[in-house]
Protein backbone atom coordinates (compact mmCIF):
# COMPACT_ATOMS: atom_id res chain seq x y z
CA UNK A 1 0.00 0.00 0.00
CA UNK A 2 2.86 2.38 0.87
CA UNK A 3 4.51 1.82 -2.54
CA UNK A 4 1.21 2.52 -4.29
CA UNK A 5 0.83 5.82 -2.38
CA UNK A 6 4.41 6.81 -3.24
CA UNK A 7 3.72 6.04 -6.91
CA UNK A 8 0.54 8.12 -6.86
CA UNK A 9 2.41 10.97 -5.13
CA UNK A 10 5.15 10.88 -7.77
CA UNK A 11 2.56 10.88 -10.54
CA UNK A 12 0.86 13.93 -9.02
CA UNK A 13 4.18 15.79 -8.76
CA UNK A 14 5.01 14.98 -12.39
CA UNK A 15 1.55 16.06 -13.56
CA UNK A 16 1.77 19.35 -11.67
CA UNK A 17 5.21 20.02 -13.16
CA UNK A 18 3.91 19.38 -16.67
CA UNK A 19 0.84 21.54 -16.05
CA UNK A 20 2.89 24.42 -14.66
CA UNK A 21 5.29 24.42 -17.60
CA UNK A 22 2.42 24.18 -20.08
CA UNK A 23 0.92 27.40 -18.75
CA UNK A 24 4.18 29.37 -18.51
CA UNK A 25 6.07 30.80 -21.47
CA UNK A 26 9.34 29.15 -20.48
CA UNK A 27 11.62 27.87 -23.23
CA UNK A 28 11.47 24.17 -24.00
CA UNK A 29 14.70 22.24 -24.30
CA UNK A 30 15.48 22.19 -28.01
CA UNK A 31 12.48 24.40 -28.80
CA UNK A 32 12.14 28.02 -29.84
CA UNK A 33 11.95 30.80 -27.28
CA UNK A 34 11.10 34.48 -27.65
CA UNK A 35 13.96 36.81 -28.52
CA UNK A 36 14.12 40.59 -28.37
CA UNK A 37 13.68 42.20 -31.77
CA UNK A 38 16.42 44.73 -31.01
CA UNK A 39 18.97 42.11 -29.89
CA UNK A 40 22.22 42.56 -31.86
CA UNK A 41 22.24 38.92 -33.03
CA UNK A 42 18.58 39.09 -34.12
CA UNK A 43 19.21 42.32 -36.06
CA UNK A 44 22.30 40.81 -37.71
CA UNK A 45 20.29 37.72 -38.71
CA UNK A 46 17.46 39.86 -40.12
CA UNK A 47 19.83 42.04 -42.12
CA UNK A 48 21.56 38.95 -43.48
CA UNK A 49 18.20 37.37 -44.42
CA UNK A 50 17.11 40.44 -46.39
CA UNK A 51 20.44 40.69 -48.19
CA UNK A 52 20.48 36.96 -49.04
CA UNK A 53 16.87 37.01 -50.26
CA UNK A 54 17.53 40.09 -52.41
CA UNK A 55 20.44 38.24 -54.03
CA UNK A 56 18.26 35.15 -54.58
CA UNK A 57 15.51 37.24 -56.22
CA UNK A 58 17.89 39.28 -58.39
CA UNK A 59 19.39 38.55 -61.74
CA UNK A 60 22.31 40.30 -63.40
CA UNK A 61 19.86 42.04 -65.73
CA UNK A 62 17.30 42.88 -63.05
CA UNK A 63 18.47 43.53 -59.48
CA UNK A 64 15.74 43.55 -56.82
CA UNK A 65 15.62 46.31 -54.21
CA UNK A 66 14.69 44.62 -50.92
CA UNK A 67 15.05 46.57 -47.68
CA UNK A 68 14.36 45.76 -44.05
CA UNK A 69 11.78 48.04 -42.45
CA UNK A 70 11.15 46.36 -39.09
CA UNK A 71 11.53 43.10 -37.20
CA UNK A 72 8.06 42.40 -35.80
CA UNK A 73 8.71 39.07 -34.10
CA UNK A 74 11.78 37.00 -33.28
CA UNK A 75 12.36 33.58 -31.78
CA UNK A 76 15.59 31.70 -31.26
CA UNK A 77 16.58 28.06 -30.94
CA UNK A 78 19.90 26.73 -29.71
CA UNK A 79 21.31 24.22 -32.18
CA UNK A 80 24.90 23.80 -33.37
CA UNK A 81 24.86 27.59 -33.36
CA UNK A 82 21.51 29.40 -33.27
CA UNK A 83 18.37 29.38 -35.41
CA UNK A 84 16.36 32.59 -35.64
CA UNK A 85 12.73 32.56 -36.75
CA UNK A 86 11.91 36.10 -37.83
CA UNK A 87 8.81 37.94 -38.96
CA UNK A 88 9.93 40.91 -41.00
CA UNK A 89 8.36 43.97 -42.57
CA UNK A 90 10.25 44.69 -45.78
CA UNK A 91 9.95 46.81 -48.88
CA UNK A 92 10.26 45.23 -52.31
CA UNK A 93 10.84 47.90 -54.93
CA UNK A 94 9.07 50.34 -52.58
CA UNK A 95 6.04 48.12 -51.83
CA UNK A 96 5.52 46.99 -48.21
CA UNK A 97 5.37 43.24 -47.62
CA UNK A 98 5.68 40.84 -44.71
CA UNK A 99 7.98 37.83 -44.74
CA UNK A 100 8.96 34.97 -42.47
CA UNK A 101 12.61 33.97 -42.49
CA UNK A 102 14.72 31.38 -40.72
CA UNK A 103 18.41 32.10 -40.37
CA UNK A 104 21.02 29.74 -39.00
CA UNK A 105 23.98 31.42 -37.28
CA UNK A 106 26.67 28.77 -37.39
CA UNK A 107 29.26 28.16 -34.71
CA UNK A 108 31.86 30.02 -36.78
CA UNK A 109 29.64 33.14 -36.79
CA UNK A 110 28.56 32.92 -40.44
CA UNK A 111 24.89 32.93 -41.43
CA UNK A 112 22.76 30.85 -43.75
CA UNK A 113 19.22 31.69 -44.88
CA UNK A 114 17.41 28.36 -44.55
CA UNK A 115 13.89 29.53 -45.41
CA UNK A 116 12.02 32.59 -46.66
CA UNK A 117 8.26 32.76 -47.22
CA UNK A 118 6.04 35.69 -48.05
CA UNK A 119 3.09 36.22 -45.72
CA UNK A 120 -0.40 36.13 -47.15
CA UNK A 121 -1.80 39.55 -48.08
CA UNK A 122 -4.18 40.80 -45.40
Amino acid sequence: MMILMQGVGLALVLCSCVASTATKKEPLCGGFSEAKCDDQWVVAAAEFAVKAQAQAMSTAAKPVALTLVKITQAQQQVVAGMNYDLTLQVKVAGAAKEAKARVWRKLDGTHELTSWTWAEAK
